[in-house]
Parts: structure tokens; C-alpha cells; sequence
């Protein structure tokens, strides 16, 4: 799968989630949980910054 392919299917299965909670158990991950209780992995052996841009 090419990387476009898996943010496509990212994509698609994240329309109409709503976020509970996001969560960092360690520097290096990010979990985000949503309100079906599925739940998204970010995961880097070096730390992730975490970013988020509002709409204006």
C-alpha cells in the first residue's frame, strides 16, 4: 500500500469521528480515542510533536 492509498483509507475510515480524548503515554506516541471507542496510534522511536491548527 503507497503511502497516499493509506491516508486515503485513513481517511475514509475516520469521517464522522468525534474525539473523546487524545492521549501521550510516552514522548514518542500519540493516541487519539474517539467516541465509538475506536481509537487512532501514532507511534515514532523518536519523540512526535503534536500540532494542532484551528480553522479560522
Amino acid at each position: 500500500m503507497t503511502l497516499e492509498e493509506e491516508s486515503e483509507r485513513a481517511t475514509s475510515m475516520l469521517i464522522g469521528k468525534v474525539v473523546r480524548r487524545v492521549m501521550r503515554h510516552r514522548d514518542g506516541e500519540v493516541v487519539i480515542e474517539f467516541e465509538d471507542g475506536s481509537r487512532f496510534f501514532a507511534d515514532s522511536d523518536s519523540p512526535l510533536e503534536l500540532s494542532i491548527t484551528l480553522a479560522e
